[in-house]
């Protein structure tokens, strides 16, 4: 018979043991009463939380302990500063913890602690979620001799030793995949935030900078709305170099970090340049005072934030690899305004009027939707589509190389009291734009917006954009010849017999006659296609005068003449004659192979130029291999 006190002593035992299963297996496991089993090779070492849990990390390394929290406006340094925390910091420590994955393990007695950097070198890492309880805990050695690789793309990755420190799991010593040692370097530096700015771009609607050119303020109304200069003028601003200042603020960083005990510049009061920011819904700025450079070869220079009073900033002055520099920053109103001539809306776009001031006034006019046409040698003719689309390129894409005024009464110093062109951009409201071109004394151009007081410096190139002669705005098409009409084409080159080329339209057929001789046999029958269909889509590329005396003299002596004939066709539709019709083709000198060519219908007194794919399909072999 057991003794009452016996079996006491065994009724406590097994409460205290159903008590302590009770309380381990609350946590869902009984890996605390037992010891948890170890990770095998190919799992992450931590998959119990996901990166949104974690708003603590705790750092121990090199003898220094950091804490970083969570906060609504990033991650914060608690100790041993108080500062920003580098959000990139936050997510590598993150991503690095749930993306151990295990190469190999062993138990802790069998392996020296030293020999693997675990002991008193080791770097302690600590994640808690916001209960206060710990996601993860380890210790990060060395790297392993060993090579681990990554099952996505399949390369080799360093593997570390890892042991880890939760509760019941350091029984064994892991390696594992991946090394962020480095992060951890010089006092835990690196994990403070070295960006001065922290913000959202599409959160921002205010810049102001403050310069001793004086003061400039950038804004928005809306966060899809585009920016506008402000102050001192009200602007437009270029968006590349919008885009430029933006994401340079939100990118740059300083190259050293240190504490506001450390003196600034004993000049850092005068001459101190400044950027600060405002965002929607806040009237607070965040403002980067930047310091005048301590010597004139200084490569960075001091700066402080307002919402980072602890910190002094060494940033990059002039331009340095890999880094944002303040010299790579827009700041002054011209380097941000817009500089494009003009923002035509080219849908409502009615007429445009050029005047040049050596000759007639030339109007280009839309009649109906989509045909512009203008009067050219007293009657109304289709204008040229291509020298408009060139005009209207030259005026909504080219940008202005230089800012001369914004308060100019007397535009005399740069040509434009008597200006050398004058273009009108008249809108099927009525409303008109007009541009001034002017010369100085130097031969630099400039253009004013009729009515505002700036003055823009434009380059040289911009005027042979823009046709002043009638005859440029001729219609780029040469005739209207169709193979239906078509009776025969000779072709003459020198050294070669002329070759006379009849269509059959019927039987869609060709025959050719040289020296008396019929070729038609000889002739491959897609060559002359290719011919044709050159001649009835003839378009020139660039009319020219009537007395261009390099186009006369090329043509004195054609390397291509093409004489067409065609049937002559009244509006009953009966054939009344033929029309004869010469072309004369000479290379432009000067390159070789011409990449164009003079070319000439004897019955006009106008030269044109002629692409060199255009003449090449003019210039066919007809006789080459079928």
């Amino acid at each position: 018979m057991r003794s009452p006190a016996y079996t006491f002593l065994l009724s406590i035992i097994a409460l205290v043991t159903c008590g302590l299963a009770g309380w381990w297996l609350s946590d869902g496991n009984l890996s605390s009463l037992f010891g948890a089993p170890p990770t095998p090779p190919g799992e992450r070492l931590y998959t119990s939380f996901a990166p949104a849990d974690v708003r603590k990390i705790q750092i121990s390394a090199q003898g220094k302990d950091a804490e970083f929290i969570k906060a609504g406006n990033g991650w914060q340094v608690a100790q041993p500063w108080q500062d920003r925390m580098d959000p990139r910091a936050a997510v590598g420590i993150i991503s690095f913890t749930l993306g151990m994955r295990v190469e190999d393990l062993a138990p802790t007695g069998e392996i020296h602690l030293a020999e693997t950097g675990l002991g008193e070198e080791a770097i302690h890492i600590r994640l808690e979620g916001a209960d206060g309880r710990p996601l993860a805990k380890y210790r990060l050695g060395r790297r392993t001799p060993w090579l681990g690789t990554d099952p996505d793309t399949g390369e080799s990755v360093p593997t570390l030793f890892v042991q880890p420190w939760d509760k019941n799991r350091k029984s064994h010593v892991f390696a594992c995949t991946g090394d962020i040692r480095p992060l951890f370097k010089n006092n835990l530096k690196f994990l403070r935030d070295h960006h001065p700015f922290f913000f959202l771009p599409a959160a921002l609607c205010k810049i102001r900078i403050r310069s001793a050119e004086g003061e400039l303020t950038l804004g928005r109304d809306a966060p899809k709305d585009a920016w506008h200069i402000v102050k001192p003028l009200d602007l437009r601003t270029d968006p590349a170099a919008i885009k430029t200042l933006i994401e340079g603020l939100h990118n740059m960083q300083a190259v050293a970090i240190n504490d506001a005990a450390v003196s600034l510049p004993a000049n850092a009061a005068a001459g101190s340049k400044q950027i600060a920011l405002t965002l929607f819904g806040s009237d607070a700025e965040t403002v980067l005072e930047i310091h005048p450079p301590e010597t004139p070869a200084a490569r960075d220079v001091s700066a402080t934030v307002s919402d980072r009073p602890g910190t002094v900033f060494r940033l990059p002055l002039k331009p340095e690899l890999d880094l944002v520099s303040l010299a790579d920053l827009p700041l002054a109103v011209n380097d941000l305004r817009d500089p494009t001539l003009t923002n035509l809306n080219i849908a409502s776009l009615q007429a445009v009027s050029i005047l040049p001031s050596t000759g007639a006034k030339i109007v280009i006019r839309r009649e109906g939707p989509k045909l512009w046409t203008t009067m050219i040698d007293g009657s109304n003719r289709q204008a040229n589509e291509l020298r408009l689309f060139e005009l209207l390129k030259a005026m909504t894409t080219e940008r202005a190389i230089g800012f001369e005024s914004d308060a100019a009464t007397d535009f005399t110093p740069w040509g434009l009291t008597r200006p050398i062109l004058t273009l009108s951009f008249i809108a099927q409201d009525s409303r008109t734009l007009t541009l001034r071109f002017g010369f100085d004394k130097h031969g630099n151009i400039f253009v004013n917006r009729l009515g505002t007081s700036s003055v823009m410096r434009v380059d040289k190139s911009l005027l042979s954009a823009i046709a002043i002669h009638p005859y440029e705005w001729r219609s780029s098409r040469l005739w209207s010849l169709t193979r239906f009409d078509l009776e025969t084409i000779q072709r003459s080159m020198p050294q070669q017999a002329p070759l006379t080329l009849s269509y059959d339209d019927n039987y869609e057929t060709w025959h050719g006659k040289m020296a008396g001789k019929d070729v038609s046999d000889t002739l491959n029958p897609d060559s002359p296609k290719v011919l044709l269909g050159a001649l009835e889509g003839l378009e020139v590329s660039r009319w020219l005068a009537p007395d261009d005396a390099e186009a006369g003299a090329a043509l004195a002596t054609p390397a291509l003449t093409l004489m067409v004939e065609e049937k002559r066709v009244n509006e009953s539709g009966d054939i009344t004659g033929v029309d004869k019709h010469e072309l004369k083709f000479a290379p432009v000198a000067g390159v070789s192979p011409p990449q164009f060519y003079y070319g000439r219908l004897t019955s006009d007194s106008h030269p044109f130029l002629l692409d060199r794919d255009t003449y090449d399909k003019l210039a066919v072999d007809l006789f080459a291999e079928k």
